[in-house]
């Protein structure tokens, strides 16, 4: 693979993982709600899925996944439900006194956001056929397929945690100005209503 093909594919890469999508969003919402901390547990749980897409579309299952049909669009409605739910709670959450211990409020456990990141990012079918689609595309044919995917696969997850890591880390750096609780209610609402319009969005794309 030359320099120029492996730089765009970077380049690719960044531009894809800048557009607001699930992950992105879910991220956004657990770094406004609960800080930097919890958007990196969050992180995590999402990572974690898009290391099982590398692998599955390594091991050359995406088009097999691909092919499922009904069963794949059932698997993306069921990231679009749970996103819509997860707007919902957001949406309806009573005002938490800031000075009140933080065991006391509702906040999700870092092993409880880490879940739903994972749930968001691995139930999205969509994502496999577009990897099995895109990588191809800047693999050189004189060379072994093998250690390009690789080497695709490393740069993607690496790129995609970096940018996806800093929307949740920005989100969280501004938590600290919406604790009053006029603009903690109004962040819930925004953030439950950017979750459900993210859960609908994706109910209704296209395979």
């Amino acid at each position: 693979m030359s320099l120029e093909l492996y730089l765009g594919f970077i380049a690719a890469t960044l531009i894809l993982c800048v557009m607001p999508g699930p992950v992105v969003t879910y991220l956004v919402a657990c770094g406004i709600r609960q800080g930097p901390r919890a958007a990196m547990a969050g992180l995590a749980g999402t990572t974690s899925a898009l290391l099982i897409h590398m692998v599955l579309v390594l091991a050359g299952l995406a088009p097999l996944l691909a092919a499922l049909g009904p069963w794949a669009e059932a698997l993306k409605l069921i990231g679009a439900a749970y996103l819509v739910w997860l707007g919902l709670q957001a949406f309806r959450a009573p005002y938490e006194d800031p000075h009140l211990p933080v065991h006391a409020k509702g906040h999700a456990s870092a092993g409880a956001l880490y879940r739903r990141g994972f749930l968001i990012s691995v139930t999205n079918p969509k994502s496999l056929a577009f990897y099995a689609a895109f990588f191809p595309q800047f693999v050189d044919p004189a060379a072994p397929a093998g250690p390009q995917l690789l080497l695709l696969a490393v740069t993607f997850v690496t790129v995609g945690t970096l940018s996806d890591g800093a929307f949740g880390l920005a989100a969280g750096k501004l938590a600290p100005y919406l604790k009053g609780e006029h603009a903690q209610m109004l962040r819930n609402k925004i953030t439950g209503t950017v979750l459900v319009a993210a859960g609908i969005g994706l109910a209704l794309s296209r395979r």
